[in-house]
């Protein structure tokens, strides 16, 4: 059964039309173009929670999408999967960034004033955004956010896709609840129902999910997305493209240093936040991994995630 699904999209002047429904319109594709057919090509894909929520960081106004802005335009990513973004954020980023779509996916309160919009810390709308590339066939029209069952936390957690019929492409961007005992039994039923939309809304579909997952590496939380071949527990289907193993699924491998009897553990890496890694990029089995890194950012209590993937 299909799980609550919201059409999303968002325009340069901020519109957002969201309707509450089972089932979604499908959209008929359209031919693939020449393009599609070409051999497989490099492309950067990002990950970003962007702290609009934070009092540190939610009001300091378009510094943060203008700063953002300059790297997208540096890095030309395919795809940005961005968390705790703001409505005029979106906007501001739409404005600045030529060639690209955006979709930002509203949330809604949780904890106080239950099904009461969401808000940053300015007057703005809160919740996750998507930032693509044009030319890859993506198209906003596709947008659905998905609700992910949400027991406790601040907000209705959610997940918001957007797709490319010509490439086979889906590109999501997902924000989990934080924190232990029953915000943690939270977080593992959204976890579990990301994935069933991943795998079952979107099966065919090469995937590429960006979130902040808000757990550790090792974490049951993970165990559901990292593919089996990660090992200690991995039971998921997902590449990790922004991990210390490159394009390689396995539990651990020799460090390129000396001593080579040395091993790096794949399901581990460089932290993200002030708690560990808890910001992640997973793919398809199939794309490439090339390489990834982690970058500061004065705009954020959060690193963007960056990896160029072959797809």
């Amino acid at each position: 059964m299909e799980g609550a699904i919201r059409r999303v999209t968002v325009a340069l002047s901020g519109a957002v039309a969201a309707a509450g429904a089972v089932a979604a319109v499908v959209l008929v594709a359209a031919p693939p173009s020449p393009s599609a057919k070409s051999s497989p090509k490099g492309y950067v894909i990002g990950q970003f929670n962007m702290a609009g929520g934070t009092t540190e960081h939610g009001a300091k106004g378009n510094p943060v999408p203008d700063d953002l802005a300059e790297g997208v335009a540096d890095r030309r990513p395919a795809v940005l999967t961005l968390q705790e973004t703001c409505r005029d954020w979106a906007e501001r980023l739409e404005e600045r960034l030529k060639g690209y779509g955006v979709v930002f996916a509203p949330v809604d309160n949780l904890a106080r004033n239950p099904g009461t919009p969401a808000r940053c810390h300015h007057p703005a709308d809160f919740g996750n955004t998507l930032v693509f590339r044009e030319d890859l066939g993506f198209e906003q029209e596709s947008a659905e956010s998905h609700l992910l069952g949400s027991t406790s936390g601040d907000e209705y957690r959610e997940m918001v896709c957007v797709r490319s019929e010509e490439r086979k492409l889906v590109a999501c961007s997902a924000h989990l609840t934080p924190g232990e005992d029953e915000y943690a039994a939270s977080r593992e039923k959204e976890a579990a129902e990301a994935v069933r939309v991943l795998t079952g809304r979107y099966e065919g579909y090469r995937a590429v999910l960006g979130g902040d997952i808000n757990d550790l590496p090792l974490s049951g939380v993970l165990d559901r997305f990292y593919h089996r071949g990660y090992g200690h527990g991995a039971r998921g289907a997902f590449k990790e493209a922004a991990g210390p193993c490159g394009d390689a699924m396995k539990p651990r491998q020799p460090r390129d240093a000396l001593p080579r009897n040395r091993y790096t553990h794949c399901r581990s890496g460089e932290p993200t936040h002030s708690k560990g890694k808890i910001d992640y990029l997973f793919v398809a089995p199939s794309v490439r991994v090339e390489w990834s890194g982690v970058s500061h950012s004065e705009q954020s209590d959060h690193k963007q995630v960056w990896a160029r993937v072959v797809f």
